[in-house]
Formats: structure tokens, C-alpha cells, sequence
């Protein structure tokens, strides 16, 4: 089997960019950092230049799990990420849908990020069970219906074009994947 990979971005929408540059890094670092610095001086404590480092740990730590785009292989989809990505085997894959849909009722967030470099983590729902959202950009989404019954909804900036470049991979490898 080919190692050949085709790319498709996720850049953040013009929402999402306002919320983690001006709340992430403006309120979220900027602030505590120059209070930090303020108090620092104030008080001629030097262990108070201290006081931001949670706030930078808390606001900077999703930065390394934040999608930066996704990759159709000869066997898999990967989810690209600064710090290893994520791979979902195409057997997996039941179906696509374009646009993603929204689970009825209340959604809880178990390990996610919402606003700051996007919307990514993993969800649960009492009708969908569990899912996985890596989206930076609304308009774009494209969910993942995979044979475990869990269901992952992405954004590549380009959704036709990866749908299509998955349906392709389906079809040479004999894959039988309902698009919906």
C-alpha cells in the first residue's frame, strides 16, 4: 500500500480568531501577565512575576492539541495537530454527512476546548453517546460515522473536495462508506 497523503487545511474563522487572540491571549495571558509584572514591582516580591504562569499554562496548553488541518491516506484520515496526530482508519468509517448535524438535547463536554483555537475534544451526548469535535470554522463541517456508533465531526476548509478525496481511497480499496 501507497503512503500518499492528500492535505486539507482548517483555518480558524474570523469568530474564532477574535475569541483566541483577544480572550485567549489578551484577557487569558495578557492581563494576568502584566498584573504579575505590576505586582512584582509593587510589592518588590520577585516571586509574584509567578502569579501569570497558570493562566499561561491553561490558555497556552491547548495550542499543541488545536487542529491545524486533516489528511486523507491510502488507510486512514488523520487529524493533523502540533503534538501528534490523530489517525481514524477508513474500515471504521460507515458514513459521511455534509454539513455535520447536531446531537438533540444537552451536549457535555469531557476533555475539550471551546472558543480558543476552535471547538476540539471529546463530547457526550445522551443520544449520540460519545463524539469527537475538531472544528475551527462552522461553516465547513463534515461528520464521521464510524462502525462504533461514535461519531466524529471535523472542518477541513475545503469539504467537498475531502469528501470526495475519501469517497476516491473508499473506492480503489473496495470500502463501502454511505454518504449521506
Amino acid at each position: 500500500m501507497d503512503d500518499e497523503q492528500k492535505i486539507f487545511p482548517a483555518t480558524l474563522a474570523r469568530k474564532e480568531k477574535l475569541i483566541t487572540y483577544l480572550v485567549g491571549f489578551g484577557v487569558g495571558m495578557g492581563v494576568p501577565t502584566v498584573l504579575g509584572v505590576s505586582f512584582a514591582f509593587g510589592f518588590q516580591e520577585p516571586w509574584l512575576l509567578l502569579f501569570p504562569l497558570p493562566f499561561v499554562l491553561a490558555f497556552g496548553a491547548p495550542y499543541f492539541f488545536r487542529p491545524l488541518g486533516f489528511a486523507v491516506t491510502n488507510d486512514a484520515i488523520l487529524i493533523l495537530r502540533p503534538l501528534g496526530s490523530r489517525r481514524i482508519q477508513l474500515e471504521t468509517l460507515r458514513e459521511i454527512r455534509v454539513p455535520a448535524t447536531h446531537p438533540p438535547g444537552m451536549t457535555i463536554g469531557l476533555m475539550r476546548v471551546q472558543g480558543l483555537y476552535g471547538t476540539f475534544g471529546s463530547f457526550w451526548n445522551k443520544h449520540w453517546g460519545k463524539s469527537y469535535v475538531y472544528v475551527t470554522n462552522q461553516a465547513n463541517t463534515v461528520e464521521l460515522g464510524l462502525t462504533n456508533r461514535s461519531r466524529l465531526i471535523i472542518s477541513p476548509d475545503d469539504p467537498q473536495e475531502f469528501v470526495q478525496a475519501v469517497k476516491n481511497v473508499a473506492t480503489a480499496y473496495g470500502l463501502n462508506i454511505q454518504l449521506c
